[in-house]
C-alpha cells in the first residue's frame, strides 16, 4: 500500500521525478517483462522435452533471438522500405479527394455507393482537411516509432541479458519473495498474499500468452492475404492489424483505420482490404481467441470495455492491454471475499439462489 501510494503521489506531485526513477529502472523492467512471458516457453520445454531449466532457458532464447534475426534480415527491410514509402506519399503526395472519389465513383455502379460519394464530393473540403489531419497524426506515430526503435536498442539488448539471469534465478527471487512476506506478515495474512499472487500470476499470464499467440497469428494471416489480393504494404498492414489485436475490442478497429485509410489514397479499390480484415476478425473472433485465449477473461463485455477504456485514458496502450487481467483478478479477489463473508454469515445458498432468480 506504501508504495503503491508512493507511486500515485509521483504521478500526480511529480511526474518528472516518476519518469526519472522510471527510465532509470527501464532495462531491469523490461527485462522483468521478457522473463515473464519467456517463462511459460521454458517450463513448456521443461515438461515436453523433459530437459533441464538451463537447457529450456537456452532453447526459448535461442528461438527468440533465431525469430528476431529472421525479422532482422528478411521482414524489416521490407517494412522499413514500406514505411519508407508512406512518409513520403503522406509529406510529398498530392491527394486530389474529388478525383479520386470521382474515379471509384465511375468504376462501381451502386445507387448506395452513388450517394456516399455525392455526399462526399460536396463535403470534400472539410473531409480533405480531417483526413490531412489523420495523415500527419500517422506520420508522426511512424517517425516516432523509428526514432524510438532506434534509442531502444542498447536498452533491450541489456534487458535481454538480465532476462537471462532472472530466468536462471527465478526459484532463488521467489523463495527470498516468499520469506519477506512471511517475515513481515502472520502465517494468515502470508497465505492470503501469496494466494493473490499466485492467481495473479495465473491471470496475467494466460491471458497476455493466449493474446500474444493469437495476434502473432491474425498478423500472418493479414500479411499473407493482403500479399495474396496484392494490398500495397503487406508486411507492415499485416504488423499493425497484429499489434493493436492484443488490445480487446477497440484494437482491431484502432489496427484497421490506418490501413484501410492509406489503402484508400494509393489504390482506392484496395480500400476494400477492409473486407478481408472483418473476415479475418470474424474468424480470430469465432474460432481462433475462444480456442487460444479460452474463458480465461471471465468477465461481461461491459467491463473490458469499461477496462480498456480506462486503462488507456491513464496508461496508453499498455494500460489498454493490461486493463483486463487487471480487472478480472480484482474481480476474482473481491467475488471470493464476498463469499467468505456470507459463509461466515450462513447466507452464501440464499445469495446464490436469488442470484439465479
Amino acid at each position: 500500500i506504501l508504495i503503491a501510494s508512493l507511486i500515485i503521489l509521483l504521478i500526480v506531485f511529480s511526474p518528472g521525478t516518476y519518469r526519472w526513477i522510471v527510465s532509470s529502472f527501464k532495462p531491469v523492467i523490461y527485462a522483468l517483462i521478457i522473463a515473464y512471458l519467456l517463462d511459460s516457453l521454458v517450463m513448456l520445454f521443461i515438461k515436453r522435452l523433459k530437459v533441464n531449466r538451463i537447457q529450456g532457458i537456452l532453447l526459448a532464447c535461442l528461438i527468440v533471438i533465431g525469430l528476431l534475426g529472421f525479422l532482422v534480415y528478411k521482414i524489416l527491410p521490407q517494412i522499413v522500405e514500406n514505411i519508407s514509402n508512406i512518409m513520403s506519399f503522406i509529406m510529398y503526395g498530392d491527394v486530389d479527394i474529388a478525383q479520386i472519389v470521382t474515379d471509384l465513383r465511375n468504376k462501381i455502379d451502386n445507387r448506395y455507393v452513388q450517394y456516399i460519394t455525392d455526399y462526399i464530393l460536396q463535403a470534400s473540403e472539410s473531409i480533405r482537411d480531417i483526413i490531412n489531419k489523420l495523415l500527419i497524426h500517422l506520420y508522426n506515430m511512424l517517425m516516432s516509432l523509428i526514432s524510438n526503435v532506434g534509442s531502444s536498442t542498447l536498452t533491450v539488448v541489456t534487458s535481454f541479458i538480465i532476462n537471462i539471469y532472472m530466468l536462471s534465478e527465478k526459484e532463488d527471487i521467489l523463495a527470498r519473495g516468499r520469506r519477506f512476506i512471511h517475515a513481515y506478515y502472520n502465517d494468515k495474512k502470508a497465505r492470503q498474499i501469496l494466494s493473490i499472487f499466485s492467481k495473479a500470476n495465473k491471470i496475467f499470464k494466460s491471458f497476455l500468452n493466449g493474446k500474444l499467440l493469437d495476434s502473432a497469428i491474425v498478423g500472418v494471416i493479414c500479411a499473407i492475404a493482403f500479399t495474396v489480393t496484392k494490398v500495397p504494404y503487406a508486411p507492415l498492414f499485416g504488423g499493425i492489424i497484429g499489434f493493436f489485436n492484443i488490445i480487446p475490442y477497440f484494437g482491431p478497429i484502432i489496427g484497421s483505420v490506418p490501413v484501410v485509410l492509406v489503402s484508400f489514397f494509393i489504390d482506392p479499390p484496395k480500400a476494400l482490404t477492409a473486407i478481408i480484415i472483418i473476415v479475418i476478425q470474424q474468424l480470430d473472433a469465432n474460432i481462433l481467441d475462444p480456442r487460444i485465449v479460452g474463458e480465461n477473461v471471465g468477465v461481461s463485455p461491459f467491463w473490458i470495455i469499461t477496462s480498456v477504456t480506462v486503462g488507456g485514458n491513464l496508461f496508453g496502450i499498455l494500460g489498454m492491454v493490461l486493463g483486463v487481467p487487471v480487472v478480472v483478478l480484482l474481480k476474482t479477489i473481491i467475488e471470493e471475499s464476498i463469499e467468505m463473508r456470507l459463509l461466515e454469515k450462513g447466507k452464501a445458498n440464499i445469495e446464490k439462489n436469488n442470484l439465479r432468480k
